[in-house]
């Protein structure tokens, strides 16, 4: 970025030199060509007429003459004729530089400081042992339980088969709602208790009277007083400390001079190390009070239900002889000619249709 603005900056001032450099130019030229016509007044017409035509072309050779004229002063009665031989302008390429930002990469040393020697660490791998800890069972006693089946003599009465008779078919009951009619008179007569204000007089006297309670004291006159029992106080012992001094017994030296002193041997026991031999390692026997579940058998009084008689209802169908009249039925036959086809036999089969009983057949 600091590359492009740089170059940026460059081509703007590049720019304003060649535009004030041309500015310069023109204004060279419009000086020169101010005393080149005042030359071309004196000589001939035609001459005039050609730098009218062409005035605003450059005319180089007539700045420095001009300056040689005004250096050396001739006689005025001097006059001299210029020639002007112009050149016809003819189209050239012309190579115009526009300066366009390059960016060049320029590599910049950047010094590392590298120790030497220095140091290089090589990661190779190596086994190591590592130590897993993996439970394993110790052998110890442990309570194990047998299943033991005792046979438990169960003592019950005999019980006796009770066969519950089932009647086929048996009673179905259905319950057949019945509508039952309830008379409501129309229309229906409704009690509506409506409260109705009604206004008591209430004699009051006027002026109101107010009754005004004045409290007096009223001596009631006692002929013999009655004793009243007075509680009074009992003294009540309050424990109080009382400082009481307290004789302390310290020990003091006391020296009691004596003529002879008598050496007198006091033993000293001096502890010393007793080697004693222990193997290394070696079985401790221990043993573990372990609780054993013991099955004793025990009479089990399992209460059986005695059968009590239970009075049940039994239904008996009873069979009852129903006379039906029965007419046998009459077939009539019918001839089979033979221009017939066999399919429309026909056998009719008379059947009286009677009201036997109210059962049809």
């Amino acid at each position: 970025m600091k590359l492009l603005r740089s170059a940026s900056l460059l081509a703007l001032v590049l720019l304003l030199a060649i535009s004030t450099r041309a500015e310069d130019e023109k204004a060279v030229e419009t000086k020169s060509a101010e005393p080149a016509k005042e030359g071309a007044e004196e000589s001939s017409a035609p001459a005039a007429a050609a730098d009218n035509s062409d005035s605003t072309k450059t005319k180089r050779g007539l700045h420095h003459f001009e300056d040689y004229h005004h250096s050396y002063h001739h006689p005025i009665h001097e006059e001299k004729t210029l020639t002007i031989i112009k050149k016809i302008p003819e189209p050239y390429p012309v190579e115009k530089h526009v300066h366009v930002p390059v960016e060049k990469h320029i590599p910049v040393p950047i010094k590392v400081k590298v120790p030497k020697p220095y140091p290089v660490v090589k990661h190779v791998p190596y086994e190591v042992k590592e130590i897993v800890k993996v439970p394993h069972e110790i052998p110890a006693p442990y309570p194990v339980e047998k299943k033991v089946p005792v046979p438990v003599h169960v003592h019950y009465d005999r019980p006796v088969p009770v066969k519950v008779y089932v009647p086929a078919p048996y009673p179905v009951e259905k319950k057949v709602h019945v509508p039952v009619k309830v008379h409501v008179p129309a229309p229906y007569p409704v009690e509506k208790k409506v409260h109705v204000p009604v206004k008591v007089h209430v004699h009051v006297d006027k002026p109101y009277p107010v009754e005004k309670i004045v409290h007096y004291p009223v001596k009631v006159p006692v002929e013999k007083p009655v004793p009243y029992h007075v509680e009074k106080p009992v003294p009540y012992h309050v424990e109080k400390p009382v400082p009481v001094p307290v004789i302390k017994k310290v020990p003091v030296p006391v020296h009691v001079p004596y003529d002879n002193p008598v050496p007198v041997h006091v033993e000293k026991p001096v502890p010393y190390e007793v080697k004693v031999h222990v193997p290394a390692p070696y079985p401790v026997i221990k043993e573990i009070p372990v609780k054993v579940e013991k099955h004793v058998p025990y009479p089990v009084k399992v209460p059986v239900e005695k059968p009590v008689a239970v009075h049940i209802e039994k239904h008996v169908p009873e069979y009852h002889e129903k006379h039906i009249s029965y007419k046998e039925p009459v077939f009539v036959h019918k001839e089979i000619h033979e221009h017939e086809p066999a399919h429309h036999e026909e056998y009719h089969h008379e059947e009286s249709h009677h009201d036997f009983g109210g059962h049809e057949h």
